[in-house]
C-alpha cells in the first residue's frame, strides 16, 4: 500500500511539475469601442499589455457577433477582457442616484445598471469595469439622512453589483475608475476603504501631465497612488495614466513610448500600485512593459 501511495505522489508531482505557470499580468489599456476593429491585438500582447478594458458601446457599434468574436481572440492571445461602462451618467448627462425627496436609493436605476452587467459576464467576458461610479462633484449635497448618503449610496451599489456578478461568475473581476482626490468622498461620494471591500481592483486616474494636476507632479502622483492603495486594501491599485500631455482644453500632446514607460516604471518602482492602465488607445505610442513588475 505504502509502494502505491509513493507512485500516486510522485505521479501528481510530475503532472503538476509540468504544468506551465502563467505569469500574472497587470498591464491594461482603455480601448474605446470606435478603435476595436483597428487595434492589432498581437501588438499590444508583445508589449505585455493584456487586459484590455473595451467601452460598452463595442456592442451597438460593432454589433454582438463581432464584439463577441473579438473578445474571444483576445481570450485566445492569453488576454483578459472587461467591459467598461459608466454607472451614474447617462445620455451626456449626470444620474443622480439618491432620491432625497424620498430619504432613499434609486433601486430601481440600480437594478437597470446591474442587469446590464449580468448580461455582460454571461457573454464570457473576464472583469466589469465600472467608470462614473461617482457623483460629479456634488456628492456633498444628496445626504438626506444619516442612513441616506452619498457615499453609502456609491458603496452599496458597489455591493449590489458584486453580489449579482459573482453570483454568475465568481471569477469575474470587478474594477472601478476613481477620481486622484483624497478628499473624494467629500466631491464624489467614493470612499476607497468601502469600495475596496467589494470591487477587485481600484483604478485612480492619476493623470498628472494634465492641466487639472500637473502642478503636484510626480510627488503627488505617487502619493495618490500609495493613498489608495493603503485605503482600498484588500482591492488592489492600478494606476489610471495618460498617454498624452494637455496643457489646456483644446491642446493633446501625444506622448513617446520611452516617456510612457518612464512612468509606469515610476508606479512599479516607487509606489504599492500594483498594476497600471493606459488612457487610452489611440493616442500615444504604445511602450513595451515585458518585466515592469519583476
Amino acid at each position: 500500500m505504502k509502494r502505491y501511495i509513493t507512485i500516486i505522489l510522485a505521479l501528481a508531482l510530475g503532472l503538476v511539475s509540468c504544468k506551465p505557470v502563467a505569469e500574472p499580468n497587470f498591464n491594461g489599456i482603455w480601448l474605446w469601442s470606435k478603435f476595436m476593429n483597428e487595434v492589432n491585438l498581437d501588438t499590444l500582447a508583445s508589449k505585455d499589455i493584456k487586459n484590455i478594458i473595451l467601452h460598452e458601446v463595442a456592442f451597438e457599434r460593432h454589433g454582438v457577433d463581432s464584439t463577441l468574436a473579438f473578445i474571444k481572440e483576445a481570450q485566445s492571445k492569453d488576454m483578459k477582457v472587461h467591459i467598461w461602462f459608466q454607472c451614474f451618467y447617462k445620455d451626456g448627462k449626470w444620474i443622480n442616484p439618491v432620491d432625497d425627496s424620498l430619504n432613499r436609493y434609486k433601486q430601481e436605476y440600480f437594478d437597470e445598471v446591474i442587469e446590464r452587467a449580468v448580461k455582460y459576464v454571461g457573454y464570457g467576458v473576464d472583469g466589469i469595469h465600472l467608470d462614473y461610479i461617482r457623483f460629479g462633484g456634488t456628492a456633498h449635497k444628496h445626504n438626506p439622512s444619516e442612513e441616506i448618503t452619498a457615499t453609502g449610496c456609491v458603496t452599496e451599489f458597489c455591493r449590489q453589483i458584486n453580489a449579482a456578478t459573482k453570483a454568475a461568475n465568481p471569477d469575474i473581476v470587478l474594477s472601478a475608475a476613481l477620481m486622484p482626490e483624497p478628499d473624494s468622498e467629500y466631491y464624489y461620494g467614493q470612499d476607497p476603504a468601502q469600495m475596496g471591500q467589494y470591487l477587485d481592483i481600484l483604478m485612480p486616474m492619476i493623470y498628472f501631465h494634465c492641466d487639472s494636476y500637473r502642478k503636484g507632479g510626480a510627488p503627488w502622483a505617487k502619493m495618490v497612488a500609495d493613498h489608495f492603495a493603503t485605503k482600498g486594501a484588500p482591492a488592489k491599485v492600478w494606476a489610471g495614466l495618460t498617454t498624452y500631455e494637455d496643457t489646456d482644453s483644446t491642446l493633446v500632446v501625444p506622448m513617446s513610448a520611452e516617456k510612457i514607460f518612464r512612468d509606469c516604471r515610476m508606479f512599479a518602482d516607487s509606489t504599492k500600485a500594483e498594476g497600471v492602465v493606459l488612457f487610452r488607445y489611440g493616442l500615444g505610442d504604445i511602450p513595451d512593459l515585458h518585466g515592469l513588475w519583476k
